[in-house]
């Protein structure tokens, strides 16, 4: 990790290179390091955003640049796809396998959300099973995903399906 934040839900870490960010983790039991001094201004602007929007202070923003370099075209659809979702819409895997084009491809879509390794920023928080809410061990607990659905919908209005 390029750093470790203190964020209102817990140490969150990120990483970046000079495309966007990498990586965005729940770190539980981490000590925060704050950003290096030769962190980049987008990357600190960044941080900023990501830590307002923990503090429920206003939406994150949809155009923090991310590096997708790397994944495989099937997992750069899936998380071009999730940072085209609107908050306050939940979407199923085999919703997503159908708007790809690749019905049938719900546990597809599954293991790419799995491996997202952008978490808020590929905001896999809006996925959800088709019996459920599902696990989501990427995010610690069911109370934090809620917490950051929450976040997203602060007036209180219900999530869309």
């Amino acid at each position: 990790m390029d750093a470790i934040l203190e964020t209102a839900e817990g140490p969150l870490g990120l990483a970046w290179t000079d495309r966007g960010f990498r990586t965005l983790a729940f770190l539980d039991g981490a000590n925060p390091t704050g950003l290096p001094q030769g962190a980049p201004e987008w990357a600190r602007q960044g941080a900023e955003c990501i830590q307002s929007f923990l503090e429920g202070r206003g939406p994150l923003p949809a155009d923090l640049p991310v590096d997708l370099e790397g994944l495989s075209p099937f997992r750069r659809e899936v998380a071009e796809l999730l940072r085209n979702t609107a908050p306050g819409d939940l979407l199923s895997y085999g919703e997503i396998a159908f708007r790809l084009g690749r019905p049938g491809a719900a546990r597809a879509v599954g293991q790419a959300v799995k491996a997202n390794a952008l978490l808020l920023l590929v905001p896999c928080h809006r996925v959800v099973s088709a019996t459920g809410e599902g696990g989501w061990s990427a995010f610690g607990s069911l109370e934090r995903l809620r917490r950051l659905r929450a976040l997203e919908a602060p007036d209180g209005k219900a999530w869309k399906t």
